[in-house]
């Protein structure tokens, strides 16, 4: 088998050999995959003959009713995916720039910092670069992170949700996070001065998905005291949401200290007094690895560190 080479690849590989793996991954399907490329099906089906014939080894593995990735072609897929979105971020830029614009700058962002910390740094950097577009995706750490790795985001507010991926981002701390318990201030708990965490798990709550730190920290803390899980649920990681039910029902919430401040200051909201499990791991800058800042991110992330010493002061 001749050994590959970025040369040989780069002289041979085309957009459209990677615009037909993203489309099989997403369809398992040649003839649907093949329509959206506006291909006939004998084209794509030979197309990836020739993908498979360069690489190798088989991509996808054909079975009766749907085409299946393979291991090893899942590796070249992920890679097709992050090219795709790398030049799709690449037509981006340069149409604003062409319109006259100072480029684009896509955030990921966890609640806990949306509130303060990136708002306050976002406007100073918009002061110095007020043609700069600049978008954020407010969710979980793992689904930010999914986006990262994929070329979707420039950066992400957040936290690691797995050991493993200190291979593939570099983290910079910026503030850790206590958690509260929330409600209305007429919820029939707010008055109530000996709050129970046994007793909690009976009321119906708002919760963030199984899989966010926050819910992991809220998961370990009942368990830990031998607490089963709540059976009446909502999964959500919109804080406006939150907030809303909250004021809708008796429902109770978990949220990040920084995230309560403004809803306790408008009066419609209390903390219950009890402490649930840890403060949240710092949540921090997430970038990926051997990557170098453009100078918007750069920016950025200086403006960051300066709302964090602000922070740190009061």
């Amino acid at each position: 088998m001749d050994k590959l080479t970025s040369v040989s690849l780069n002289s041979w590989l085309r957009f459209k050999h990677l615009q037909l793996l993203v489309n099989l991954e997403q369809s398992r399907n040649m003839h649907a995959a093949a329509r959206q490329m506006n291909l006939s099906q004998p084209a794509a089906s030979k197309m990836l003959r020739d993908l498979e014939s360069y690489f190798g080894f088989s991509i996808f593995e054909r079975q009766p009713r749907a085409m299946v990735t393979t291991d090893l072609g899942k590796a070249v897929v992920r890679h097709a995916e992050r090219l795709l979105n790398e030049a799709q971020r690449l037509v981006d830029d340069v149409q604003v720039l062409r319109e006259g614009g100072y480029g684009h700058l896509v955030i990921g962002a966890i609640p806990a910092a949306a509130p303060e910390i990136l708002p306050a740094a976002i406007a100073a950097l918009k002061q110095r670069r007020p043609r700069l577009s600049v978008s954020i995706d407010e969710q979980s750490s793992d689904r930010l992170l999914l986006a990262l790795e994929y070329k979707r985001l420039d950066l992400v507010i957040g936290r690691l949700t797995h050991v493993s991926q200190h291979n593939l981002f570099d983290f910079e701390p910026l503030l850790e996070e206590p958690l509260r318990v929330v409600a209305r201030r007429d919820h029939p708990l707010a008055t109530v001065d000996d709050v129970a965490l046994d007793g909690l798990s009976d009321w119906p709550w708002i919760l963030h998905p199984l899989t966010s730190p926050m819910r992991g920290v809220f998961e370990e803390a009942l368990a830990d005291a031998g607490i089963p899980s709540p059976a009446n649920t909502v999964e959500t990681t919109s804080t406006q949401s939150i907030l809303q039910l909250l004021l809708a029902s008796d429902m109770l919430a978990i949220l990040p200290r920084s995230v309560l401040r403004r809803p306790l200051a408008s009066g419609q909201y209390v903390t219950l007094p009890i402490s649930v499990g840890k403060p949240l791991d710092y949540y921090g800058i997430i970038t990926r690895k051997h990557e170098p800042f453009s100078p918007a991110v750069a920016e950025l992330v200086d403006e960051l560190r300066q709302q964090v010493q602000l922070a740190a002061m009061l």
